[in-house]
């Protein structure tokens, strides 16, 4: 948790351990999920601190939402997976894809091999989702899945720079990040899978992703969009 390379600063907090705990406690009555928006180690370490030892009270989500979860160290994890708190985490891969340059120039190397540590949370914590994050990034893609897909499979930003491939997933990991996985953090009734029961949202896409090279898997492109069964859109 050290600070920003040239400074003094660990970034701006915004809530005291009286607004996280009450925050927990009107959602507790109100069976409501608890979202707390933490980038940087120091803050994800204090939201694992105040909030790890609290009772979840939430049984088809987890009762708080770790969102943005930048800098995520392995021993933060451990912490995060061993609370009595349910904790699910939502974090990202176009940002790291967009603004490297800002990355590189703000963060130490230590901070730089713990940013968007996707693998291991798709390997560690089950309730992982990723998201685009529209429009908190100047990119002009940063809505488009497969930009960010196939960020989260190379692990390369735009300009071809390397950001710590032992992050990287396969290309049916980020999709499940965005879908199966994905409705374990905050779930809406019926989507997520293609299975008996559920409501039959899904997208044809135009191309195979899972054998295009990867470098065009931002190509990619929904050919078809299907929403409860009816087709709505056809490119």
């Amino acid at each position: 948790m050290d600070a920003y390379p040239g400074s003094c600063d660990h970034g701006l907090q915004t809530a005291t351990d009286d607004d996280l705990r009450g925050a927990v406690d009107w959602a507790r009555r109100n069976s409501v999920q608890v979202a707390v928006h933490a980038m940087g180690d120091r803050a994800l370490g204090y939201a694992v601190d105040v909030l790890g030892d609290e009772e979840p009270w939430l049984t088809d989500r987890p009762s708080v939402r770790l969102e943005h979860a930048t800098l995520f160290s392995p021993g933060l994890i451990d912490r995060l997976t061993v609370a009595p708190m349910d904790f699910g985490v939502v974090t990202h891969s176009i940002f790291f894809f967009a603004e490297y340059g800002s990355y590189e120039r703000n963060l130490s190397d230590e901070q730089l091999a713990v940013a968007y540590p996707i693998r291991s949370f798709y390997e560690r914590v089950p309730a992982t989702a990723l998201s685009s994050d529209t429009p908190a990034t100047a990119w002009s893609d940063a809505d488009d899945v497969f930009v960010s897909v196939q960020a989260a499979v190379l692990r390369e930003a735009h300009t071809g720079a390397s950001f710590n491939p032992a992050e990287a997933v396969t290309v049916a990991q980020a999709l499940l990040l965005y879908t199966g996985r994905a409705r374990l953090v905050a779930p809406f009734e019926g989507v997520g899978l293609i299975r008996p029961g559920f409501e039959g949202s899904f997208v044809v896409l135009d191309r195979d992703v899972f054998t295009v090279p990867p470098l065009e898997i931002a190509g990619v492109r929904v050919a078809e969009t299907w929403i409860r069964g009816e087709r709505v859109f056809r490119r």
